[in-house]
């Protein structure tokens, strides 16, 4: 099917929510459109970009925003790190490059149900080779913070923690995105994808 599921233009904040929301029914439903998905839109976008949304999603294989959220070739600017975390210098200035040069005006943090980072960081711990400690170690005061709950409460309590201290960082986040919310330019939200059915679940 040719076209695109952004073919309207998104002007405002609730209005790119709404259309990824909808798209996210469509693919929880078990009907998804996939427009946008095709050799017409891939020459429509080849010579530039502009994404309604940014979002900030976790880099776990079953989180795919362009197929959760039923959307196109170039509707989204998508950066993904394990545990969805905005700490870092890069993922920040990936964020800030999308609403200083591409005008999004929704940026989303999306983590998701049974997430391996934050998982991994509940159990601090444990040793892990690598690099991997520096994805954990945004997200251990928020491990931390949950430790009172019972055990099989925490997994879920903190993934919704991150979702929301990540969100929070965002929304506050000077000199291009903190502004840009207050200017009333850009909607910062947080997030959780359901793996079992193929929900998102806006936090409030």
């Amino acid at each position: 099917m040719g076209g695109s599921t952004t073919s309207t233009p998104v002007t405002s904040g609730d209005g790119a929510l709404a259309r990824l929301m909808a798209g996210n029914k469509r693919f929880a439903d078990g009907v998804p459109v996939n427009q946008g998905r095709d050799t017409l839109r891939r020459a429509e976008v080849a010579q530039g970009q502009s994404p309604f949304a940014t979002i900030l999603s976790c880099a776990d294989s079953r989180v795919t925003p362009e197929v959760i959220f039923d959307v196109g070739i170039g509707d989204l600017f998508v950066v993904r790190v394990a545990g969805n975390t905005a700490t870092g210098p890069v993922v920040q200035g990936s964020l800030e490059f999308s609403v200083e040069n591409l005008n999004t005006v929704l940026l989303m943090v999306l983590g998701h149900q049974s997430c391996g980072a934050v998982s991994a960081a509940l159990r601090e711990r444990e040793p892990h080779p690598g690099q991997i400690p520096s994805v954990i170690e945004p997200i251990l005061p928020i491990a931390r913070s949950v430790e009172h709950l019972a055990p099989h409460r925490r997994l879920d309590a903190a993934v919704e923690a991150n979702i929301r201290a990540q969100t929070q960082l965002l929304a506050d986040l000077a000199p291009i995105i903190g502004p840009a919310v207050s200017a009333g330019r850009l909607m910062v939200v947080g997030a959780e994808y359901l793996l079992d059915s193929g929900t998102v679940n806006l936090l409030t």
